[in-house]
Order: structure tokens, then sequence, then C-alpha cells
């Protein structure tokens, strides 16, 4: 960020706080009478306390249940949507999305851990693939920007994602709602309450989707993309005098293909090749960018499970203190076959992929009466942590039809390869299987010093340590040593101490207006490499342990820095944050290509800068606009051992450029009108949103190749809903990316690129590129009955 733009978003800052200063000392004289409640109050859990997101010295983008549906945000991959500075991709592998906050965050089905922590009503869910199933029931979504390591612990280190279910209530009622949509989509959900007690209450919520899916391949005629999902919780809630009980079980199954629709960049190669693409691979891929049609060979099928149990027990101490302690246990697998992994209109290969994770979460904390300690001058948190996963990897690559034919040098080479072929179909050509157990133990404490009752001084910070272990092994068939090496050894314990803190000075002026600035900490273990490659990546010794350094990446670190200002403004129908940040990120984590393998290594340093402003405009309960804009600087400032260009040898120095996934500019807006229809009871609302990014780097290597430079693009959405007296009932249509706009979330090189002659030997450092299909326009139609 220039020394220009600081400047000017300090001024903004600085008019910010003059004028709400003006506007609540005008709105004080003016109406002295009466407090007037918050309009549409969001109440969020980030500080392990119930807060108004008012009052929270975090740059945080919060969402109750009923926002979230009226602007069609149906998963997490949709939230980037409305949330600025949060992004999420899926690769071609479902179990390998990346959920990123301010430009940073983890792609790839490695032992990597991701730099966004996803908590589930309280407790981590470690693996970011296993939260891509429909929301179901859900009373809120918190986006923390910024390192959370102080009270949400590792792996927070540029933020948390927090998601709430809706808890029982003490009545009998419920919900159930009925959706058609394109693509040959059909969703049925519901929830129910039922009061089994005075003091006990059970909530039991549903759903079930069929899709077809929006991609069709030219090659069989058949529509991919679509998935059957089904998805349950249970939640109890005894309240017991002084002491409060839930306890949760959810499940969620997704059966489908998981296709991923890359299509071929015709421009980037040459003609001539595309022509030879073409004569020689059965009329070659589908390369027109914007008719989200394919040309493969395809293998396909996911099933996906995720289940998990957790208990809450809250104890209400002498003197308003609340103990509680959280215990949780979750199952994720994921079964993909993907294929052809090559993506062309031959059997060249395939991939099944299988992700085994078991985690176990237990926490006991400490939470104080707010502002009645030591005269009404301190209030704190504190907890103890202990966390536990083991995560197995498996991968086994299956030779295709084909694949003797093109891949091999024909004469005894190749017939050996067909003979091989014979006898096993291929499969399991290469096979890997990978194990890691994880320890992680934390204690942690954070207290507000009062200095005055508009100054407050927070002090915080937490000890982790990290234990790991696992093993590795590779068994490779004669004709795919080239591609991967067989090896089999035991990785190097890693233990790792690590000590977070945060710093926050906040003065509030008036009940209206926080001002706030922050230093805090954040850190990523490190880990192990889990890819094949050949040469081996591993050196071991006669007993079989890892001697080289090349299957080990150390620990991530983030400091960060933030000044911030949250404030309302006319009778709090306005609203207005801004939050700047500069977040420098030590021994960044980077996947790279090394000329034989994916690899995550720490490849030097990062700085990534900004401003994040968050407007609601609420003048009554008939109109409403809200929006938000994001501007990020990014630039490695160490970065000299970077992945050079394909088809070029040795590195170059990206130290200045922006890391990928880091657009300058992001933002949306929603716009929010309703009117009641007469003396009938009904009302009818409409709902418009916009979202847009600006050009980014969407590739899988940090290469800074122009040709993975995607281009900037907004979407729109809307939905018009009536609904019946008491809001008995809704009526909905609505569609997504309306003017069904083209752009590219991800960009992949093509796989076997080298082999198959698409590096472009002319101007050497491009070959043939992959580009991930957007998702195209979709309508729907909604039914909602509630008693």
């Amino acid at each position: 960020m220039t020394t220009g733009h600081l400047r000017l978003c300090a001024s903004a800052l600085a008019i910010l706080a003059a004028g709400t200063t003006i506007a609540h000392a005008q709105d004080s004289a003016s109406d002295t009478a009466s407090e007037a409640p918050a309009n549409g109050e969001i109440i969020v859990t980030a500080q392990k306390r119930a807060e108004s997101v008012q009052s929270v010295p975090i740059s945080i983008a919060a969402f109750s249940g009923a926002s979230l549906d009226k602007q069609n945000v149906v998963t997490v991959l949709d939230l980037g949507k409305v949330a600025t500075n949060f992004q999420t991709v899926r690769s071609s592998n479902t179990g390998s999305t990346r959920i990123g906050i301010r430009g940073v965050g983890s792609l790839a089905n490695t032992l990597i851990e991701p730099s966004v922590a996803v908590f589930v009503d309280g407790v981590y869910v470690p693996r970011s693939g296993s939260v891509l199933g429909a929301f179901l029931d859900i009373e809120g979504v918190e986006v923390l920007r910024g390192p959370q390591g102080t009270l949400f612990g590792r792996n927070a280190s540029v933020g948390a994602l927090s998601l709430r279910s809706a808890l029982p209530k003490g009545e009998f009622s419920g919900e159930v709602s009925g959706e058609v949509g394109s693509f040959d989509r059909y969703k049925i959900s519901g929830n129910l309450n039922l009061p089994l007690t005075e003091n006990v209450a059970l909530r039991v919520a549903g759903m079930g989707q069929w899709f077809k899916g929006p991609w069709i391949n030219k090659l069989d005629g058949k529509h991919y993309g679509g998935s059957d999902d089904v998805s349950f919780r249970g939640t109890l809630k005894a309240d017991l005098g002084n002491v409060e009980w839930i306890l949760r079980g959810d499940y969620t199954r997704l059966d489908g293909d998981g296709v991923a629709n890359f299509d071929f960049d015709p421009n980037s190669v040459s003609a001539a090749r595309l022509a030879f693409i073409k004569a020689a691979f059965n009329g070659g891929p589908d390369t027109n960018l914007n008719d989200r049609v394919m040309n493969q060979s395809m293998a396909t099928g996911l099933i996906d499970e995720n289940w998990g149990i957790s208990s809450t027990a809250s104890l209400e101490l002498a003197g308003g203190s609340t103990l509680k302690l959280i215990n949780s246990y979750r199952v994720w697998t994921n079964d993909q076959l993907d294929g052809d992994i090559v993506y062309f209109p031959v059997s060249l290969a395939s991939r099944r992929s299988l992700f085994d994770s078991k985690s176990q979460n237990h926490e006991l904390q400490f939470i104080s009466p707010e502002k009645e300690w030591l005269g009404g001058k301190f209030d704190m948190v504190a907890g103890v942590y202990y966390f536990e996963e083991d995560f197995a990897l498996g991968e086994q690559l299956n030779l295709g039809t084909a694949f003797c034919g093109v891949l091999v040098p024909a004469g005894p080479p190749r017939t050996a390869c067909g003979n091989y072929y014979a006898v096993n179909n291929g499969v399991a050509a290469t096979d890997q299987d990978v194990f890691q157990n994880v320890k992680s133990f934390a204690a942690y404490g954070q207290g507000n010093l009062h200095l005055s009752d508009q100054l407050t001084l927070t002090l915080g910070g937490r000890w982790t340590t990290d234990r790991k272990r696992g093993t590795y092994a590779q068994a490779s068939s004669p004709f795919t040593q080239t591609l991967r090496a067989t090896e089999m050894l035991t990785f190097p314990g890693i233990r790792e101490n690590r000590f977070t803190y945060r710093v926050s000075l906040n003065y509030k002026p008036s009940d209206d207006i926080l001002v706030f600035a922050n230093h805090s900490t954040g850190y990523k273990s490190g880990g192990y490499n889990s890819g094949g490659g050949t040469p081996s990546l591993s050196v071991v010794d006669g007993n079989g342990n890892l001697v080289s350094t090349k299957r080990l990446f150390t620990r991530e670190t983030v400091k960060n820095y933030e000044l911030g200002i949250k404030s309302a403004w006319l009778d709090r129908k306005v609203r207005a944050n801004v939050t700047l940040y500069r977040m420098d990120i030590g021994g960044f984590q980077d996947r790279a290509f090394d000329g034989v393998s994916f690899i995550v290594r720490n490849a030097g340093n990062l700085r990534q800068q900004g401003v994040e402003v968050d407007l609601t405009i609420a003048p009554s309960r008939d109109f409403s606009v809200t929006g938000s804009v994001a501007y990020l600087d990014s630039q490695f400032t160490d970065f000299r051992t970077a992945s050079n260009l394909p088809g070029l040898p040795g590195t170059q120095d990206l130290t200045g450029k922006p890391n990928t996934f880091s657009p300058k500019w992001s933002g949306n807006v929603a716009v929010d009108w309703g009117t009641d229809l007469g003396q009938s009871g009904m009302r009818l609302a409409v709902n418009g949103t916009m979202s847009f990014i600006s050009s980014q780097f969407v590739g899988t290597v940090n290469d800074n190749n122009p040709q993975s430079l995607a281009a900037p693009y907004a979407l729109l959405g809307g939905r018009i809903s009536l609904s019946g007296a008491d809001d008995r009932w809704t009526l909905s249509v609505f569609a997504r990316n309306l003017a069904n706009k083209h752009y590219r979330p991800l960009s992949v090189y093509q796989p076997l690129g080298g082999a198959l002659g698409l590096n472009n030997t002319v101007f050497p450092g491009s070959t043939a590129n992959r580009v991930s299909a957007s998702e195209p326009r979709m309508f729907g139609a909604a039914a909602t009955y509630r008693f």
C-alpha cells in the first residue's frame, strides 16, 4: 500500500470519527427522552461471550441465517459474495478446498494446515473440505478477519470462520420448505421444536437435495457437477437451575460425481499445437471458455460423509462467572474418483483420493461477569484446550485404456505396459498411503482493564504445544516410476511451542462509537509434504528414517496491526465500520512446483495490508442498503526462490509481487425493499445483490504467470418474496449470477503438458492452461410454511 493510500485511509477514519461524534451529539440533543433499540442488531461470540458486533474491537463480517437466505448464500462457497476479503476456491478434488481471508489461504490435498480456522458451534473443524455441504438451520455466521490466535488458537493465523446452528425453543414450532431450480435441482428442508419438559427442549432439522449438475460432456452427453445430499441435526437443550447443557449430533452425506469443469484455454497454445491436439485426441478438449461444456473421458464418483457429536455444559458460579466445558468428536471421510485427470477425450489416467479425519476437541472455559471485578474495572476469559486428529490420505493412480499408447515409448516398453494393463486393467498403478497424528495442547487468557468509562486496555495470550508424527508409503508400477517413485518412510516427530498474544486499546467516546487499535499474532504449525514424485522427495537412512528436509516445512507466523472505528449515526439507522490493517507473514508456507512435484515449503515473507469498510443504511423497516468494500495491497517482501514459469529451469525472484487470490478491490452491496399489502397482512419483499472482485492471480502455484491472471468481474443476484399474515408462509423466486457472467475462479496448468509437447518453445515460460468454469446463471422458486 502506498503512502498516499495510507494517508487517504487514515483521513477517512478521522473524518468518520468526527462525523459520528457530531451525529451522536445532534441525536442526543434532539431526542433525550428515549433510547431507540438497535436497528438490526447482530450478536456475535467472537470473544467467547455474546456481544453486539458493534462493541467488539475486531474486523467482523457477521450475518444472520435469515439475511443469508435472502442473498442466496447457501454454502460456505457462497460466503465470499457477502463477506469482503473472504474467498473460497474448490479444486478438482472436493477435499482440497481453499478458504482464505485477506488473500491468504491453503490450497492442496497435502498435510498442510488451513490458514483460516473453521468452527461449528464452538468446535474446531480441522479440514476445510468437510464443511462444503448446504447450510442447515444456521442461526448466524461470523467471519473474523485477522489473526485470532489468542481465543481461537492454532490455524486461526489469518482469521476464523464461525458457524452457529439454531438452538431449541421452549415452544412447539417448526417450518418446512421446498425448492426447485435450474438443472433439475430439488430441495426439501425443515426443522421442528419440541418442548419435552418445562426446562428441556429438542430441535431437529433435516435437508435433502437432488441436483443434476450444470456441466454437459459432449463425449457421452451426460450432465456433471451434481450430487444427492442429505443432512440432519438434532439439538437437545436443558436448563437445570444454574446448569445449561446442550447436546448436538449431526450427519451429512454428499453422493455425486464431484466434477469441476476445467476448460482448455485455446489462447495458451499455438494454433498448430491446438490443431494437433484435436486431430490426435478424438477432437480434443472443449475450447469454448463461455459455454460450460466439456469434452473428456469420464470416470467419476464421490461419497463424502461427515458426522459428529458435541456437548456444551455451562455452570453459573456464584458472583456471575460461568464455567463452560465443550467436548466433541468428529469424523469426515471423502472418497472421490477423479478422471480423466488429463481432461482429454481419451482415457489416459484417473485418480482415486481418500481422506479420513477423526478428531476430538476438549475445552474448559472460565468467563467472568462483564465489568464487575475490581469495582467494575476488570473482566476476563480464560481456558485450557486439547485437540487430537488422526488424518489418513490415500491416493491411487489408475491407467486408462490409452495410457500405454500415448505416454509410453513404442517398442518393448509399450508392449510391456500393455501386458501390465491386461493383467489388472491399470488399477492402482501408483498407490499412496499417508498417515498423520496431531496433538495440540493450549492454555489461554484474555483480560479487559477498563481504565475509565471510555477507555479499555485488552491483553491476551495463548501458549500452544503441537505434536505431530506420521508415515508415508508409495508403491509404483514400472511404468509410472517416472511419475511417482516407490518409497516408504517414517516422518520424524515434530514438536512446536508457540506463544501468541493480543494487545488492544479501545476508546468509546459515546455509546455509538468505538475506536480501536490492535496488535495480534497468529501461528500455523509446520508439517510434512505428502506429495510424491520422481526422483523421490526423500532421503532415508538404513532404518527407513527420513534424513532429507525436503519432506518437512516449518511453522508460519503472522504479526497483525489494526486501526479501526465502529460507529452508528442517526439513531442507529446508519452504521459504518472501517478497519485499516497490515499483516506481516513470516515463513510463508507456499505451494510450489520444483520441476518434479508439488511441495509445501517456507518460501519467504509476505505482507498483506489494506482497508475494510462495512456500511449499513436502514432508515425504516421497508428499506435498507448494506455494503462493504475492501482494498488489499499484497506483496512479497522476500521471495527470491519462487517457482519459475513452466519450462524454465531454476527459480525466480518475486519480491515485490503479489500473492495469489489477492485482488486489490472486492466488495458487495445488497438492497432490501418491502411493503405491506393493504389490510391483508401479506408482505412483498424484494432483494437485489451485487458482488465484485478486481483482477487477481488464480493459479495453483505462486509464479506470477500472466496466463493465470483472471479478469475482474461482478455478479448479480436477487429474490422476490411474498409472505402471508404473521409470516406463516412465504413464496419466493430467486436468481444467482443473473447476468450469466463467465469468470475464472481457478487456473491450472495442463496435466502432463510437457509430456504431451504443450510447453511453448518459442516463448518459454508459457504452457497449455486450464480454466475452471464458473457457476452459471440459475433460477429457482421456494415455498416455506411455518407453524
